[in-house]
């Protein structure tokens, strides 16, 4: 079972010593304890980089408890890090100000995040970069209610969307503009604090739609709710699920980036093919039992994790020109992506040896 309660006291001692230290650096820009449930075992091994010397010893963090980051989980819980040369201490941290401070801090190496937590960082003088990603498009839904029956019936309706720049903000948004409907002026996104939050506003009828991802779109479907809009469909390419380090990081420990990306790799390479041992892994750090809902999650993300952990280029270009900040319009994708470890690792041949 998860260490689940552990990690989030940890975490939340994180929170308090890190955030006041991101003010403080942020300032002058101006601008879990259970038992442990048994693993996956290992799938066939490949030969570790360095397989005589002690692993390296890295901090990392995931961001939230959703499938999206299930390549990390099967890493940590199916040796594949360890196999890689590394003793991974992995917890849970919050998104966005308290994710960067631990970062800014040192006292996370390599991470899990949403793209655009990693673009505002650097953006702000933190040097957070983009190494990698198991996933380049959104995933989300947006479901409404029954007597909505057309996108042209959205207009003039509020479909709710977590918080502002939050990924369920950006995927409606993206979404609707895809389709035809531009936000705030077609329909409006409005503010609910989360995805539960954004389906109970739905329930209590303050809301038309909601934005959702798996698991919860399973549950509004059980509710009778509509999918309208499904932005999985539309591959919208998007950095959802990167990996990120800082520049002071990868410059200091540089053999660490290509190591979590093999770990992560086969991964999602074994969230792909093995089916069972997918479904126990979310389950775990989940803490659900629903083979249904847990299956259903699989069968999902199958298709979104990616084992080429290569950043597309366009998925960075599309976080950027959303991106409000005003040093946004002078960078690239380049200037935010390292992309010498992916590179490395393509060249190495590994990819191809992998099941997909």
């Amino acid at each position: 079972m998860l260490r689940q309660r552990g990690l989030l006291v940890r975490g939340l001692g994180l929170v308090a010593a890190s955030l006041t230290l991101w003010l403080a650096a942020c300032a002058p820009q101006g601008d879990p304890a259970a038992p442990k449930a048994a693993a996956p075992a290992p799938a066939e091994a490949s030969t570790p980089p360095s397989p005589a010397a002690a692993p390296l010893k890295a901090r990392s963090a995931f961001t939230s408890f959703s499938a999206s980051a299930a390549p990390w989980w099967m890493a940590q819980e199916a040796g594949y890090f360890r196999e890689q040369g590394l003793d991974v201490d992995l917890r849970q941290v919050a998104a966005g100000a308290t994710l960067l401070a631990a970062m800014h801090t040192g006292e996370l190496d390599v991470v899990f995040s949403g793209g655009p937590s990693l673009l505002l960082g650097y953006l702000q003088g933190l040097e957070t970069m983009i190494i990698g990603s198991t996933s380049n498009s959104l995933d989300l839904s947006v479901f409404v209610r029954p007597d909505i029956q057309t996108l042209d019936e959205v207009r003039g309706k509020t479909i709710g969307a977590g918080r502002p720049k939050s990924i369920t903000d950006i995927a409606v948004r993206l979404g609707f503009r895809r389709v035809g409907l531009e936000p705030d002026v077609d329909f409006f996104v409005g503010v609910t604090g989360g995805l539960p939050e954004s389906l109970a506003a739905l329930e209590a009828g303050t809301i038309d739609g909601a934005t959702l991802n798996v698991p919860m779109v399973f549950d509004a479907r059980k509710r009778g709710y509509r999918e309208l809009l499904s932005i999985a469909d539309l591959g919208i390419a998007f950095m959802n699920s990167a990996v990120g380090a800082t520049r002071k990081v990868l410059t200091e420990r540089p053999e660490l980036g290509e190591r979590y990306l093999r770990a992560l790799a086969q991964a999602s390479s074994r969230l792909k093919t093995d089916r069972e041992a997918a479904i126990q892994v979310i389950g775990q750090y989940s803490t659900s039992d629903d083979r249904e809902t847990l299956a259903a999650t699989v069968d999902h993300y199958r298709r979104l994790w990616e084992v080429d952990p290569y950043p597309h280029a366009a998925a960075v270009q599309a976080m950027i020109d959303i991106e409000e900040h005003p040093a946004a319009r002078t960078i690239r994708p380049e200037d935010v992506t390292d992309y010498r470890f992916a590179e490395a690792l393509h060249r190495s041949g590994f990819l191809d040896t992998l099941p997909r």
